[in-house]
């Protein structure tokens, strides 16, 4: 489990589609990303429908409403969502309860280019009230 203080508001919920299967992927998501364009979401789940990956999941701590938690049964999945939620809008993130040094985290965005790069050129980065579908450019 990796937990996540966050500091600002989060990225519109489908950049973590983007980022973490691809972007037009066949998911399954639950949430409270209301509407859809929010950047105050506290929870979210998403499962890739298109194989056999586990979910991931993306919560805030009941106690503490401004630390998430992120959680799979893939390390993989795990510590790339919670990575890109400590870069979008943390103040700080551990794993275990232990925190990441900047070294790691560097390690860690290296060794996640590509995704952190698709995340980055997701379309739902341009979502707002008025426009909560944006087109590709």
């Amino acid at each position: 489990m990796h937990t996540i203080a966050v500091s600002k508001d989060r990225p519109d919920f489908r950049v973590f589609i983007d980022l973490l299967y691809g972007a037009d992927r066949n998911v399954d998501t639950e949430g409270n990303s209301y509407p859809v364009n929010s950047r105050t979401w506290t929870h979210l789940y998403i499962a890739d429908r298109e194989s056999d990956d586990p979910s991931v999941k993306l919560f805030a701590i009941q106690e503490q409403p401004l630390l998430f938690s992120v959680e799979s049964s893939s390390p993989r999945l795990e510590e790339l969502a919670a990575l890109y939620l400590y870069m979008t809008c943390g103040a700080s993130i551990a794993k275990s309860s232990q925190p990441l040094s900047s070294d790691i985290i560097s390690s860690l965005q290296d060794k996640y280019r590509s995704e952190l790069q698709r995340a980055e050129n997701a379309v739902w980065h341009r979502s707002s009230n008025d426009s909560p579908y944006p087109q590709q450019a």
